[in-house]
């Protein structure tokens, strides 16, 4: 029973572990402080360093040198409040202002500044992330090896590429040694980061992705489905630069004053623009996970074990023959089958699948059988399904012939569609509950590139409950780490 409940909440309770460690080790060393200054060295002509007056807290100086290089006062903590040390310079005077907490931590420029052992607390939440980020990967082919076609490796993908730049962000918080207020900020600014080191990419592709519409828009019409590629680099696009626009109408804004450095203002500034930019960098992750996990299973060939291949119906000519887009679809579903009976000599079962649209002469599974028989198989390997109008249907109502067909539940199954539509396919087999491996037919890539986008679009609009969930949390966590720096810089410092 333990067990199982740590397994259940390992990383919950491995992430409670680094906290406590964190705070008791920083609690045991950090009652003591090096303050080093580097533009000050042995040579600069430093008089005095000594503790101010204005001090509500109170702290040592237990000593001081300067070097070549820099000057290093020790300090130890005395009694908690604010603490201003100054140094007395000719050349370049100077104050330097300290946090001595409760528990007799010094903290340096604000209430969760850096301290002595903050680093080991900062090397410890990297460590933590890179532990998620082994087990993420992980979960990733696990999950993968059972089911190709699930949403979640989608979610894994996007996951694992942003927790690589969030953990670099971290790395960099640790090497400069920005204290925990500093590993805030950086933890918070990794998605603008992320957003700004992805926009050339965004820009490019939204170039190539134009030009794919216009040849798309040229061939097939103007339609708004022809222009959603364009349409998402254009969203992508604005959402990277929106954040710099709405900075710069709040710094000439009368409503709101940003420009006070311990303000709410620039706080609800900071907000604001990195939970933009948060949602931008999770749609871009979701992105590029689409696109990898897409490729794969389009380029994926299944087991040579199938009983049954259903091939999947889409628009027909107006004189009832197969469409280029569904022709391609018919003959890749002839080549797996020859290359299943070249391999293992197993015969296989086609099963055309879909029902006779409105401006239809028949349904398109007997278009697709008629075709199929035009190319040498025989009719009594052909199973034609003819009423679905969905692709949740084609898979249903086909499961259900080949069951009667076939007279038990032990077959295997594979489907043909177009490349870009093979994931999402997949993913509505799964929820029927039907184990199916897809292969993915080609097509032009100026329609392809379109395609996908709506591939895309759909599979977003499906899993939408799931992208609400994860745009609210990265709104809380925004709004949770505004509000520690605005505590740690505003109102407890």
């Amino acid at each position: 029973m333990v067990m199982r409940f740590v397994k259940k909440y390992f990383f919950l309770i491995l992430a409670v572990l680094v906290a406590v460690f964190g705070y008791v080790y920083i609690t045991a060393v950090g009652s003591t402080y090096d303050y080093v200054r580097k533009d000050l060295n042995s040579s600069s002509g430093i008089t005095s360093v000594r503790i101010d007056d204005d001090s509500v807290g109170k702290a040592e100086i237990t000593g001081w040198s300067a070097s070549e290089r820099n000057l290093i006062i020790r300090l130890k903590s005395v009694s908690p409040g604010k603490v201003y040390l100054s140094i007395d310079c000719p050349d370049n005077p100077g104050i330097a202002i300290f946090y001595v907490h409760n528990n007799g931590v010094i903290t340096q420029d604000n209430y969760f500044g850096n301290s002595k052992g903050s680093s080991v607390l900062i090397f410890c939440v990297v460590l933590y992330l890179l532990i998620l980020l082994v087990s993420l990967i992980v979960k990733y082919f696990s999950l993968e090896k059972y089911n190709f076609y699930s949403y979640d490796n989608v979610l894994y993908l996007g996951l694992i590429i942003f927790a690589v730049f969030f953990i670099y962000s971290q790395i960099k918080s640790l090497l400069y040694r920005n204290g925990i207020n500093g590993a805030f900020f950086q933890a918070m600014s990794s998605s603008q980061g992320f957003v700004l080191f992805t926009l050339p990419l965004i820009l490019i592709t939204t170039v190539f992705v134009t030009v794919s519409n216009i040849r798309l828009i040229r061939n097939e019409g103007v339609t708004w489905r022809n222009m959603l590629g364009m349409l998402l680099g254009l969203v992508l696009g604005i959402g990277a630069v929106l954040p710099f626009f709405i900075g710069d109408i709040l710094q000439n804004s009368s409503l709101i004053d940003v420009h006070y450095e311990r303000g709410t203002g620039r706080y609800f500034e900071l907000f604001l623009e990195n939970t933009i930019f948060s949602i931008v960098a999770y749609l871009e992750c979701i992105l590029l996970g689409t696109i990898l996990t897409g490729i794969k299973t389009a380029r994926h060939i299944p087991r040579f074990d199938k009983d049954f291949i259903i091939i999947h119906g889409c628009q027909l000519r107006k004189d009832g023959t197969l469409t280029p887009l569904l022709k391609s679809r018919a003959d890749r579903a002839i080549e797996f089958a020859k290359m299943q009976k070249n391999r293992l000599g197993r015969p296989i079962v086609f099963v055309p699948s879909g029902g006779k649209g409105s401006d239809e002469i028949i349904s398109e599974g007997e278009a697709i059988k008629r075709y199929l028989i035009g190319q040498g198989i025989p009719e009594s390997e052909i199973l034609p399904e003819t009423l679905s109008t969905t692709t949740e249907e084609n898979f249903r109502f086909a499961h259900q012939l080949i069951r009667k067909y076939h007279g038990s539940d032990f077959f295997n199954i594979a489907f043909c569609t177009t490349n870009y539509h093979v994931f999402r396919s997949g993913m509505q087999a799964y929820k029927l509950g039907l184990r199916v491996e897809g292969i993915g037919s080609k097509t032009k890539s100026y329609y392809w590139i379109n395609a996908f986008v709506r591939e895309y679009i759909a599979t977003i609009v499906t899993e939408k409950r799931t992208h609400i969930l994860m745009s609210a949390v990265l709104i809380l966590i925004n709004l949770i780490g505004s509000l520690l720096l605005y505590i740690s810089e505003a109102v407890l410092f």
